[in-house]
């Protein structure tokens, strides 16, 4: 637009020149000579006076124009030069079409990607014409781009080469218009993000496994716990079944009695049923969420370590209104476990009254859950490492240092809440006390993505 203004410019004034010197001279040789002859020898010279300056001022003119003609290029050429370096070292994918879906550029990062060596091999084909497994998607996916006009930014796709390997990429596209509103292409720009999402994918499965190994290092315990709950109900089954071998054997059983021996077994054969559901569904690896009672959810807890906490002759403190919601059950009952499992060591040496305070409380938007003990708390020094993974004051016979870690990690990734400890001094009918405090803070409406 500047250089036509220019040259439109140099056409007026050149006009404007040529008419002034035909006037003006004109009248003034017509004024100053009255000779035929003279006039005309005068008139000539005129003529060339008048090709001369035109040409020296068309020259001063163009030599003008031209030369901001080339400082333009020159700058235009710098600034692509620019772009140019940009675009093939910026750490993106980037490439543009024409509105036919005809490749005109990209960067070396797109060649890589499509395994091409050099632009010339993609310079004027289109995506049809190369062994892309998604390549239809990507056709549909450009022509809806350019035919609404607008942009479709940071969505995941993937894209499968003739090698097999499969690439995902976070992208974004942008339809190309002009300056009259009219399509003339598309600009795509994408991330590599496949070792993003495999590392992501890895750290997922190193924490299940973590999860699991958490809970097999509960095993043992929970193997004590089952034969000490079985003890009582097998002895009185052998008891029962006994009597009524030594009653026949005897001949003075009755009808009446055996009933209710009968009855009285299979009662205690029901708890065992039970107990072992309850054991299984703590190992089961849970995906789903599911709907439940806090007071019943809290109960299946004491149920797994009941003869742990009756070993050790700690009372267990229940202050709350029993509400529902959902979680993931097993790894909440997981988390409880480990706490009131610190808890029961931390008593070891502990000689007055033994208390575990459980207070819970639902309002409208969280759930606050407290386990709190009186075994003395835990030091500073160590306070703000508890929730470390293998960190551990047990010794290796004792502890694995991952139980409190997978707390943190279950309540603040799984279920999208919070844990904080602290040791508090409080009374208790009118005793003093020090212990470990746990708050648990968890969302009212916890909605949990599939890949959680």
């Amino acid at each position: 637009m500047n250089q036509i203004s220019s040259a439109l410019k140099i056409s007026l004034f050149y006009f404007f020149f040529g008419l002034l010197w035909i006037y003006f001279s004109d009248n003034a040789i017509n004024f100053l000579v009255q000779d035929l002859q003279t006039l005309q020898f005068l008139q000539t010279i005129k003529g060339w006076l008048f090709i001369s300056f035109s040409s020296l001022l068309l020259y001063l003119l163009s030599k003008k124009l031209f030369n901001q003609i080339e400082t333009n290029q020159n700058e235009l050429i710098k600034s692509n030069d620019v772009l140019e370096k940009i675009i093939e070292n910026a750490p993106l994918i980037i490439f543009w079409k024409s509105d036919k879906g005809v490749y005109l550029g990209c960067n070396s990062q797109f060649l890589k990607l499509i395994n091409l060596d050099s632009k010339t091999k993609l310079i004027g084909k289109k995506d049809s014409d190369f062994q892309i497994l998604e390549k239809e998607s990507f056709i549909k996916d450009d022509l809806s781009i350019m035919t609404k006009k607008e942009p479709k930014l940071n969505y995941i796709e993937t894209i499968t080469i003739e090698n097999k390997e499969i690439k995902i990429l976070n992208t974004s596209k942008v339809p190309l218009i002009d300056e009259k509103g009219k399509v003339i292409g598309i600009l795509g720009v994408s991330e590599d993000i496949t070792e993003q999402i495999n590392n992501q994918n890895k750290i997922k499965t190193q924490e299940d496994l973590l999860i699991q190994q958490t809970k097999l290092a509960a095993m043992g315990e929970m193997l004590a716990n089952i034969a000490h709950q079985w003890r009582q109900p097998l002895s009185i089954i052998s008891t029962l079944s006994t009597g009524m071998k030594l009653q026949k054997e005897l001949n003075i059983s009755n009808e009446e009695d055996e009933k209710r021996a009968l009855d009285n077994i299979n009662e205690n054969v029901q708890y065992l049923s039970k107990t072992i559901d309850d054991f299984r569904n703590f190992f089961k690896k849970g995906n789903t969420t599911s709907t439940t009672d806090f007071d019943k959810l809290f109960t299946k807890t004491l149920k797994l370590i009941e003869s742990r906490l009756n070993n050790k002759n700690i009372n267990i403190i229940q202050n709350y209104r029993s509400f529902s919601f959902e979680t993931f059950e097993s790894e909440l009952i997981q988390v409880f476990i480990n706490i009131l499992n610190n808890s029961i060591d931390a008593f070891e040496d502990v000689k007055s009254e033994k208390y575990i305070f459980i207070n819970a409380l639902k309002n409208e938007e969280q759930i606050e859950i407290e386990i709190k003990d009186n075994a003395g708390g835990i030091s500073a020094n160590i306070i703000n490492r508890i929730f470390e993974p293998y960190f551990t004051t047990k010794g290796q016979k004792q502890g694995t240092g991952i139980g409190l870690y997978m707390c943190n990690e279950i309540i603040t990734k799984h279920l999208h809440g919070e844990i904080l400890v602290k040791t508090e001094e409080y009374q208790y009918k009118n005793n003093n006390y020090i212990g470990a405090t746990f708050n648990i803070v968890l969302p009212v409406n916890f909605k949990i993505e599939k890949d959680d």
